[in-house]
C-alpha cells in the first residue's frame, strides 16, 4: 500500500497506472475516464480535419480570382461579338459603296438593250459595243472587293478589323521602322542592321546609332533582347544629333536614357535611386520585349517594358539635347545581342499597346 502514488483525479492513494503521455497517475476508475478524454480529443481533432478537408477541397472552386476570370469571359465574349459585327458592319458598307457604279451602269445598259429592242433600232456596231460593256461589267463584277481582314497579332484574343485597301486612312498604330546604322567600337551589325551584337572579349562600352533622325511627332521602336548577360546591363535612348560631331558618351549633356543596375542618365546626370525613378532593369531579360519612343512633340522619352507591362518616362530638355534625336544603345556585355523587330508600317496592337503608343 505504501508504493501506492496517489490519484491526480481523485487524491486518493490508489494509483495504479501512470499516463506515459502527460507523465500522470490515475487510479482505476480515473484512468479510464482519462483514456475517454483522449478518445474525445482524438475524435475532435478528426472532425476539425474533415472540416478542413472539406475547406481545402472547397478553396479550389471559390477563390475569388474566378469571378474575375468568368467576368474577363464574359467581357471578352462581348467584345469579339461586337468586334465581329462591326466588322461585318463595315463590310457591308465598303461593298455597296463598291457596287453603286456597277449598278448604275448595269441599269444603263439595261435601258439602251431594252429601248433599242423595242424601236427596232440597232446594227453590229452597237451590238458589238454593248457586248464589251458586258464583259466590263461581268469582269468588274466577278472582281474580288480590295478588302482584307487584319489580325491583332499581340492580343491573346486576336480581334480583327476591316480595312479599305483603296484608302490611305491608318486603322492602326504606326510603328517606326528604325535601322543600326554606325557604331564605334567592337559591334557586329546583321541582319540588313537589325541586329547589333557585342563583339568585344571583355567588359566594355561599345556604342550602336540608329539610321533615323527624329525631330517631330511621336515615333516608336521595339527591340528583344536576344542574348544580355547577368544582370542585364544595357543602354536605351537617345542622343542629339548635334553630339555626332563631338565625342559620344552616356554621361554626355547631349544624352538621356535607362542603363542597367537601375541607372538613369539625363544631360550627364546619373540616377540609380529605384524608389525615386521607379525603373528596375533587374527584371530586363534574354527574350524580353522593349518598346522604346521618341516622342518630339512632348520632349520627352518612354521605355516600355511588356513582361511587367510597365513604362518609365523621362523629359528631355531640347537646350542641351536639341533635336533631331537619334537612337542610342550601348551594349557592355560579351555577346550581348539585341534585335530591332521589324513591323509593318501600320501595325496593329493590342490594346495595352494601343494605349501605350497613342497617348
Amino acid at each position: 500500500m505504501n508504493d501506492k502514488k496517489q490519484c491526480v483525479t481523485c487524491d486518493k492513494n490508489a494509483g495504479i497506472m501512470t499516463c506515459n503521455g502527460c507523465q500522470q497517475t490515475f487510479c482505476g476508475k480515473h484512468s479510464i475516464e482519462h483514456r475517454q478524454q483522449l478518445a474525445n480529443q482524438l475524435d475532435g481533432m478528426l472532425r476539425e480535419h474533415n472540416l478542413l478537408q472539406r475547406e481545402f477541397e472547397r478553396s479550389f472552386k471559390v477563390h475569388p480570382l474566378f469571378k474575375k476570370i468568368d467576368l474577363w469571359e464574359k467581357e471578352s465574349i462581348a467584345k469579339i461579338q461586337a468586334t465581329a459585327e462591326t466588322a461585318r458592319t463595315n463590310l457591308r458598307q465598303m461593298i455597296h459603296k463598291s457596287k453603286e457604279p456597277l449598278s448604275k451602269t448595269y441599269a444603263d445598259i439595261a435601258m439602251n438593250l431594252r429601248s433599242s429592242r423595242e424601236a427596232d433600232d440597232y446594227s453590229e456596231k452597237e451590238l458589238n459595243r454593248w457586248m464589251k460593256q458586258l464583259k466590263q461589267l461581268k469582269i468588274e463584277i466577278t472582281s474580288p472587293l480590295p478588302v482584307k481582314l487584319i489580325e491583332n497579332e499581340w492580343s491573346v484574343i486576336k480581334l480583327i478589323t476591316i480595312k479599305d485597301d483603296n484608302t490611305s486612312r491608318k486603322m492602326s498604330v504606326s510603328i517606326t521602322q528604325e535601322k543600326f546604322s554606325k557604331v564605334i567600337g567592337s559591334v557586329i551589325l546583321d541582319d540588313d542592321g537589325l541586329i547589333a551584337k557585342h563583339a568585344n572579349n571583355d567588359w566594355n562600352y561599345e556604342y550602336v546609332l540608329g539610321e533615323q533622325f527624329y525631330s517631330e511627332g511621336r515615333h516608336t521602336i521595339l527591340f528583344k533582347i536576344e542574348q544580355s548577360g547577368i544582370p542585364y546591363n544595357i543602354f536605351f535612348g537617345c542622343i542629339s544629333s548635334e553630339a555626332i560631331q563631338s565625342r559620344i558618351s552616356v554621361k554626355s549633356p547631349f544624352t538621356v536614357g535607362w542603363f542597367g543596375f537601375n541607372q538613369v542618365y539625363q544631360h550627364g546626370i546619373r540616377n540609380d535611386n529605384l524608389n525615386l525613378h521607379g525603373y528596375n532593369s533587374n527584371v530586363i531579360a534574354a527574350n524580353d520585349v522593349l518598346y522604346l519612343t521618341f516622342d518630339c512633340d512632348k520632349k520627352q522619352i518612354e521605355l516600355f517594358h511588356e513582361d511587367t507591362n510597365k513604362r518609365h518616362i523621362l523629359s528631355v530638355n531640347i537646350e542641351q539635347a536639341p533635336l533631331p534625336w537619334q537612337l542610342l544603345m550601348i551594349l557592355t556585355d560579351k555577346d550581348d545581342c539585341v534585335r530591332i523587330i521589324s513591323t509593318p508600317k501600320l501595325h496593329s496592337a493590342g490594346k495595352i499597346h494601343t494605349d501605350l503608343l497613342m497617348e
